[in-house]
C-alpha cells in the first residue's frame, strides 16, 4: 500500500471515532505518558495541539503548565516548523488547516535544542518507530534539530500501529509509540 493510500485509510478510520472513544482512548494514552520517568523528569516538553481526531493531550498539557514546566508547540512558518513557548491555551487560535497556533503577540520562538521530550502526532507508526504524517515533511525536518538524547514519542490509537511503513531516506523515527493499550519501544 502506498503512503497516500495509507494516509487516506488512517484518516477515514480516525474520522469514524466517536467523541466518547477519543476521550477514553486519549485518557489512557495520557496515563501511559504520565507513567514514564522521562516525562516526569522533563522540564521542556514539545506538545502538539490535536486536529482531525488525533489523541487529545490537552488535559495533560494543562497539568504540565500548572507544574511550571516549559511547553512548546509547533508553528508553521514559511514551510517549516518553529517551536513556540506556550503559557496558556488562551494564547492560541485556529490557523491554516484549523490548527491551533499562537496569536502573533504570543509567538515565542524557542530553540529545538531545549526540548527534553517530544510528543508527536502521526497517521500511522510502524514497529521500528517510523511515522507517517500528513505528507508535508514538517516533523521530518524538525526532528533532526532536537538533541540526540531528546525522547521522541509518537502518539496514536492501536489501529494506527502497523508492522512496517513504506519509508524514504528523509523519514525520521521516534523512540517510543504510545497507544491506549501499549507502549512500543522502537
Amino acid at each position: 500500500m502506498s503512503k497516500t493510500e495509507l494516509r487516506q485509510q488512517m484518516l477515514n478510520q480516525r474520522k469514524k471515532l466517536l467523541a466518547s472513544d477519543i476521550q477514553q482512548k486519549s485518557s489512557q494514552i495520557n496515563q501511559h505518558i504520565k507513567s514514564l520517568a522521562a516525562f516526569n523528569k522533563a522540564t521542556t516538553i514539545l506538545f502538539f495541539l490535536p486536529i482531525k481526531n488525533e489523541p487529545n493531550t490537552l488535559p495533560l498539557l494543562k497539568s504540565v503548565l500548572k507544574q511550571k514546566k516549559r511547553v512548546l508547540i509547533p508553528v508553521v512558518k514559511k514551510q517549516t516548523l518553529i517551536l513556540s513557548q506556550l503559557n496558556s491555551l488562551e494564547e492560541v487560535w485556529p490557523q491554516k488547516y484549523n490548527i491551533l497556533e499562537p496569536k502573533t503577540p504570543f509567538l515565542r520562538p524557542t530553540s529545538p535544542e531545549l526540548v527534553d521530550l517530544s510528543l508527536l502526532p502521526g497517521l500511522a507508526f510502524d514497529l521500528q518507530g517510523y511515522r507517517l504524517g500528513y505528507g508535508g515533511g514538517y516533523f521530518d525536518r524538525l526532528l533532526p534539530q532536537l538533541r540526540p538524547q531528546t525522547l521522541k514519542i509518537g502518539l496514536a490509537y492501536d489501529f494506527q500501529v502497523i508492522t512496517k511503513l513504506p519509508r524514504e531516506k528523509h523519514d525520521q523515527p521516534v523512540n517510543l509509540i504510545i497507544t491506549e493499550t501499549n507502549i512500543y519501544y522502537a
